[in-house]
């Protein structure tokens, strides 16, 4: 359970505390619970931080209590060994008794209006999943027919209905709740059936639509309380895992609004640009870094980002530049290196004139290299002939290097930064005055990004990137879509 916490989570942990003028007092009695420590768990994101540590009396009492109000949210006790439930915390004083046979069925709020709806609510989604377990059973079973399936759905509809329709009740009733809060929150669009279209096509379209321009237009972005609950957090998540589309350009006009409704409450806008910012910094599908950059260079910024220091703030926004001119369309850097004779000088863009440019980065010593050059090798064999190059970049003109080229028969353009160069400083001058290279192209790791190998990049015939750190099967179903494309 214990987290260690890296310095963002901190920063926006400590800044995004929900304060009251009044302290706090949660008196909770468990049957069966004594001379236990146990601690109160609150939640920021999808994630759980301890808040307070109290230790159980003899008769199963408990206190935790402080001058500093708590932030309103979603709490977990927790004994050290197990949750024993959650409960909400939006009151100064609240007063909760159970037992450990089963803490939430037997749950008696003696004061706090919160829990009553609470475990009200609770209570009744419970009792409807009991009663609808033998239907979903069925359903799950083969031998169930088509017909009965189909009846036990519209039932399990109608029971999720009476269950939306309970906490479209609370939030009626009682809108100022933190209850309503967390039901409006949870709460998904109504998609019309769209009955006027004939289409079926057309008509899946209009709903995907609905539910994405609606899927936010019940969350509070104003209420901060949203933050210390994990709904927030999922609903994030479902947003930018299940509905939005799964393009760089698209994703970036949807986290551009959903970040500007954000930026009514600070702690939120905190929360949104962190988790976007961290998703798609770690996105393994390719062309998503272009969301990162766009995220660090307009919101991660020193105006914005004022959670985190400077520095913290710097190193993001240099990522994010070094980044932007190798995103997918941008035109590839020139690069020009020499040769396995060490005295012909290959440039990448006046002497490779083919459709595609396969760009790849390597070293003979990187055991994953000497996995993925033969296959390259071999591929590059069958398409040779359909105007493709492949521009073979690795860090040092040696032996070894040269040895591996022979044996695994790499006929490619294959280039290196001089061994010279590390020799002598000095010859670096001399080349890059000679017109022969550039800076860029010597120092190729950093302008490429290139911090592990093998990195393969494929080119168009303008050398704009197509895609970039593909391995060699990504590669193949690349280019074969790029030459079904010619056809």
């Amino acid at each position: 359970m214990k987290k260690i916490l890296s310095l963002l989570i901190v920063a926006l942990f400590t800044l995004g505390a929900f304060s009251q003028n009044s302290g706090y007092k949660i008196k909770i009695k468990v049957d069966g619970m004594k001379d236990s420590a146990s601690y109160l768990i609150s939640y920021f994101g999808n994630q759980r931080y301890y808040k307070d540590t109290a230790t159980f009396n003899t008769s199963g009492e408990i206190i935790f209590e402080g001058k500093k109000a708590l932030p309103g949210g979603i709490y977990t006790l927790y004994t050290g060994k197990k949750v024993l439930f959650e409960f909400l915390v939006n009151e100064a004083y609240i007063e909760l008794e159970t037992d450990t046979i089963n803490p939430i069925g037997n749950m008696k709020v003696k004061k706090s209006d919160e829990n009553k709806l609470f475990f009200e609510h609770m209570s009744f989604v419970s009792e409807k999943q009991q009663a609808t377990k033998s239907l979903r059973d069925k359903l799950n079973d083969e031998k169930t027919p088509d017909k009965e399936k189909k009846e036990i759905r519209d039932k399990l509809t109608a029971t999720g209905k009476e269950i939306n329709n309970y906490r479209l009740s609370i939030i009626k009733n009682h809108p100022k709740s933190l209850n309503a809060v967390i039901y409006r929150t949870m709460k998904e669009p109504d998609v019309p059936e769209f009955t006027e279209e004939k289409n079926d096509s057309i008509t899946r379209l209009l709903k995907y639509n609905y539910l994405k321009n609606h899927f936010f237009d019940d969350v509070d972005f104003s209420d901060p309380r949203i933050n210390n609950t994990p709904l927030y957090h999922n609903k994030l998540e479902k947003y930018f895992d299940k509905i939005a589309y799964p393009h760089p350009d698209s994703i970036i006009k949807d986290v551009d609004f959903v970040i500007n409704k954000a930026k009514a409450q600070d702690t939120i806008f905190r929360y949104s640009v962190h988790y976007l910012i961290n998703k798609y910094e770690k996105s393994k599908i390719m062309g998503m870094d272009a969301v990162f950059a766009h995220i660090a260079l307009n919101y991660y910024t020193h105006d914005l980002a004022t959670w985190v220091d400077s520095a913290q703030v710097e190193k993001v926004q240099d990522r994010a530049r070094k980044l932007t001119p190798l995103l997918i369309g941008k035109q590839a850097i020139n690069l020009s290196l020499v040769d396995t004779s060490g005295k012909k000088w290959i440039n990448m863009y006046r002497d490779l004139k083919t459709d595609y440019t396969i760009l790849v980065f390597w070293d003979p010593n990187c055991g994953h290299c000497k996995k993925e050059l033969p296959k390259l090798a071999e591929y590059y064999e069958s398409v040779k002939d359909k105007s493709v190059s492949v521009y073979s970049v690795s860090s040092k003109q040696d032996a070894e290097w040269k040895k591996f080229i022979v044996e695994h028969k790499l006929n490619f353009n294959n280039v290196a930064v001089p061994q010279a160069v590390y020799e002598d400083q000095k010859k670096a001058t001399e080349y890059i005055l000679q017109g022969l290279t550039d800076l860029k192209s010597l120092n190729y790791n950093t302008t490429y990004d290139v911090f592990t190998t093998p990195q393969i990049y494929l080119l168009d015939k303008d050398k704009k990137i197509i895609g970039k750190k593909l391995d060699v099967e990504l590669l193949k179903n690349l280019m074969d879509h790029q030459f079904r494309l010619k056809k």
